[in-house]
């Protein structure tokens, strides 16, 4: 794959990742498909974070690699965007906090909808230190957005089999002043089948270095149409929400795919800005 590294260490080993992955699959290949008890979902989280955790590692100043995937809309795949110790901890805290999660009615109104989306969500308190280290290369990510731009708080999502999050924007089309206007989306468990994050309008890129992190053949595509980002633990795919002149990109539209088999734990870090204002109210 051709990444671009952040410049603030040296570049990590990727074997020991790599055989801890085929170890974990082989794991969950052996559990049923379809009824993975509460007991065994914990286990696997639990292996994951075994095998990936590895101690000594500067993570104030991690090494992530990013890759421009579309100018417009911006998307950009982050590898290594969360360590090790990170995804251990973030796992660790989340553990006995899950709630179903609800979809966003407008107005401060959420409704569990089983139609829209299954998979439990636990908030992360914002003075977790390792949240807000989180939340300090978030921000830095994405450069200086002025004053009015803010994280809201950290989200860890779990999706168990047949959870999903069916097609939506994560901007709000109803708001007038005010929106979620960049997103990332991170993983940290993606021992499952499906799962992936899909966006129907964008177009699948002919250069085949991008199928390490998309899926490329038909089996993986599964039928969907447009681009399937692979649920790889520690990586992240961010994209901005908006065109420039303040109009919702359509092209973000996306969904979080059923997993078949095995979990997927994933978090949630948006951008809130406050002075954002729609075309209309703007003119």
């Amino acid at each position: 794959m051709f990444f671009a590294s952040s410049l603030s260490v040296s570049r990590p080993s990727y074997v020991a990742i790599a055989i801890a992955g085929v170890i974990i699959s082989f794991f969950v290949h052996l559990l049923p498909d379809a009824n993975i008890s509460t007991s065994a979902v914990k286990q696997i989280i639990r292996k994951r974070m075994a095998s990936i955790f590895t101690p000594g590692l500067n993570h104030d100043k991690p090494q992530y690699q990013v890759q421009i995937f579309s100018r417009d809309p911006l998307i950009v795949f982050v590898r290594d965007f969360l360590s090790s110790d990170e995804i251990e901890h973030l796992l660790r805290l989340s553990e006995d906090r899950y709630q179903p999660s609800k979809v966003y009615r407008g107005y401060d109104e959420s409704v569990i909808d089983r139609k829209m989306r299954i998979s439990d969500s636990a908030p992360i308190n914002r003075k977790d230190p390792v949240a807000r280290r989180i939340s300090k290369r978030s921000l830095e990510f994405q450069g200086w957005r002025g004053n009015s731009s803010f994280l809201e708080p950290l989200t860890v999502l779990r999706y168990n089999v047949n959870g999903f999050y069916n097609y939506h924007f994560d901007w709000d089309e109803s708001l007038t002043e005010g929106n979620r206007v960049t997103t990332f989306m991170v993983y940290l468990v993606g021992d499952c089948v499906g799962g992936g994050t899909n966006f129907p309008f964008l177009t699948q890129p002919n250069d085949t270095r991008w199928c390490d992190v998309i899926e490329c053949d038909e089996e993986g595509r599964d039928g969907y149409q447009g681009v399937t980002f692979k649920p790889i633990a520690g990586s992240a795919v961010y994209w901005e929400n908006f065109h420039p002149n303040g109009s919702g990109h359509t092209k973000v539209y996306h969904a979080g795919l059923p997993v078949k088999s095995g979990v997927k734990v994933g978090l949630n870090i948006w951008s809130w800005d406050s002075s954002w204002k729609s075309p209309e109210v703007a003119v």
